[in-house]
């Protein structure tokens, strides 16, 4: 028990919380049993056994709360792990159930070569685009307040839920060879979006959008306006403000936007595949091969967009630690 005081100056009891403690058994068991159960269908044994003893050394090191009532916390340890390895499994089975070389044999085709080097242009575009546009609408919503801001945010948020292949149909009718802006941007410029580079920029920069938007949203938010306005009466323009003193304060989050713009783009499939068939996307190529030759054939190169997914994740997570630990 503390003693505080209330809003008129008493004295009150506060009770202290009770201290949760360093790290619990149950949060390593809940990383740890999972990933050993996947090892040990994948028959990689002293893989499982080592995660086993790693989490049996941590929970002994870790503090324990003895108030603790730890029923809740198992039921809810259970649940967590049963999730953990419906997500880990299909993943480490189909990194380690591959044989290498064939990853590599299949990362030198060129065929691959082309698509990856398109799939990964076309997106980073997408993401520059989005940066350029994205950037601007999160400051307003996270500064402004106006009639409508709802629903320009609801707006925002739209290329999330619709469905990918309604999303390539819509982009179709606008952008194809008779859509609204395709038709006279062939006729009289000589144009054309559809089943080109441009097309698969497009839809890339659709469904990636909401990603920059809303991290640059959320990073302006934890800037304190005040700070903008102390810069402004030094004698700073708007632009000098923003640019020199909000910007470096969340850069990091826009980093994270970036990023995860770049990945839905990269990983973009139905939309794609309806307004610009070819060039192929390396999802392109992907599905292609497995209609026309099985899963068998297309196990190399789906375990090497797995290793660039898992790569593109790791730079995320690293953005991510800096921006906790910075905070």
């Amino acid at each position: 028990m503390t003693k505080v005081e209330d809003f008129a100056g008493e004295p009150v009891e506060r009770r202290a919380l009770p201290d949760s403690g360093g790290f619990s058994a149950f949060s390593w068991l809940l990383v740890a049993i999972p990933l050993a159960a996947v090892f040990l269908l994948l028959d990689r044994y002293w893989i499982a056994a080592a995660i086993l003893a790693t989490a049996a050394v941590w929970a002994v090191r870790g503090r324990e709360s003895k108030n603790r009532n730890y029923a809740p916390l198992a039921v809810f340890t259970v649940a967590g792990g049963v999730l953990v390895f419906f997500i880990v499994l299909p993943i480490l089975n189909l990194l380690f159930t591959t044989d290498p070389s064939r990853i590599a044999s299949t990362a030198r085709d060129p065929a691959v070569q082309a698509a990856l080097s398109i799939t990964l242009s076309a997106a980073l575009i997408a993401t520059l685009i989005s940066l350029l546009f994205g950037v601007p609408l999160g400051y307003v919503l996270a500064r402004e307040k106006f009639a409508g801001k709802a629903l320009v945010e609801g707006i925002v948020d739209m290329p999330v839920v619709i469905p990918h292949t309604i999303a390539g149909i819509a982009l179709l009718f606008i952008f194809g060879r008779g859509g609204i802006l395709g038709a006279p941007l062939n006729a009289h410029f000589n144009i054309l979006l559809s089943d080109t580079y441009w097309g698969i920029v497009l839809a890339m920069l659709f469904v990636g959008l909401p990603f920059i938007v809303n991290h640059c949203r959320d990073g302006f938010l934890k800037v304190d306006p005040r700070i903008e306005y102390v810069a402004r009466s030094l004698g700073a323009t708007y632009l000098q403000a923003f640019f020199r003193v909000t910007i470096p304060l969340t850069w990091r989050a826009l980093l994270s936007g970036a990023i995860m713009t770049w990945a839905r783009a990269i990983s973009e499939f139905g939309s794609v595949a309806i307004i610009a068939y070819y060039p192929k996307t390396i999802n392109t190529l992907l599905f292609e091969w497995y209609n026309f030759f099985g899963y068998t054939y297309t196990k190399p190169l789906s375990a090497l967009l797995l290793l660039i997914a898992l790569a593109i994740f790791i730079s995320l997570r690293a953005v991510a630690t800096l921006r906790r630990a910075e905070h």
